[in-house]
């Protein structure tokens, strides 16, 4: 039995249905019952319960042999700031897999985290991993680059603002790099971990194909959509000043501080993890993005 944190998440969501099609018997932790119903209908073993609840992970890890952890913000909102989510939820979960007896815990982290990271979001992944090293359990720690397929958020709101503006948004130089790599790539990464004892105390960074500029991304992205406009750069102290405006008005807003400082920043790494370790040739972004958003 696996069982998976953050399972409705936009990962863990597509981990399940992978999973499951293998035949393979999950649990997955839900903060409430409603949410569990589609994955009931899977056939998976729905648990309820939360990150910051000890009692209810300790019930939930009960009889699993492997625990993936996907539990992750991207920004911080009234009742779940990074500390509390990445450090303190991972500490408990590890807790929790201790007790239960797990033989393999599985820790999604992100590209770019590191010890002395200037975003918040990387500094606390950078913690919760040296949670996951010390725990004495035999770990696999991912960090993928961004993320992207149906339902990502990123594509989401990048779309939104493409159809609502008459020019394509970039913020500052729009010249930091990234590797996109796709959800079903990043998922088979995540079920030969968890299905073998080969990834066993790595950490594994993995991207797509093709290193590109965020400038290129937002026209990739506006291009599978059929818009065809003309790139407008939004100066970087205007963008932050906003974003600080924001951030003191809204409970979730659209544009954090943090998300500026990564924004600023590369987010690549070589191919040897995903094509040598895990054996997969990554699907290229422009392909990726066929698959899910058509022409207006």
């Amino acid at each position: 039995m696996i069982l998976v944190t953050g399972s409705t998440g936009f990962v863990g969501s597509n981990l399940i249905r992978r999973l499951r099609a293998d035949d393979i018997a999950v649990r997955a932790l839900v903060r409430n019952s409603e949410k569990g119903q589609p994955l009931k209908s899977l056939g998976v073993d729905v648990a309820e319960g939360d990150i910051s609840d000890k009692a209810s992970l300790e019930k939930a890890a009960e009889g699993c042999e492997r625990v993936v952890h996907l539990v992750g913000i991207i920004q911080e909102t009234p009742g779940a700031d990074f500390r509390n989510v990445h450090v303190e939820g991972t500490r408990n979960v590890l807790e929790a897999a201790r007790k239960a007896g797990a033989r393999h815990f599985f820790y999604q982290s992100a590209l770019g985290t590191r010890p002395g990271a200037k975003s918040e979001y990387h500094k606390t992944k950078w913690e919760a991993e040296e949670l996951v090293r010390a725990s004495g359990i035999p770990y696999t720690i991912l960090r993928p680059s961004l993320i992207y397929g149906p339902g990502d958020q990123f594509t989401i709101r990048l779309k939104e603002m493409i159809r609502l503006s008459p020019v394509l948004p970039v913020i500052g130089s729009g010249k930091s790099r990234v590797q996109p790599i796709y959800i079903e790539d990043v998922v088979s990464c995540i079920v030969k971990a968890m299905t073998s004892d080969s990834f066993y105390n790595e950490m594994y960074e993995i991207g797509g194909p093709e290193q590109l500029t965020f400038e290129e991304v937002t026209v990739a992205i506006a291009a599978a959509m059929g818009v065809k406009r003309p790139a407008v750069h939004m100066p970087l102290f205007l963008v932050k000043s906003a974003a600080r405006m924001l951030e003191s008005v809204l409970p979730r807003p659209p544009l954090t501080t943090d998300q500026l400082i990564m924004l600023q920043e590369d987010n690549v790494c070589g191919m040897g993890d995903i094509r040598d370790a895990f054996g997969i040739e990554p699907v290229p972004f422009r392909d990726g993005l066929r698959n899910f958003i058509s022409p207006k």
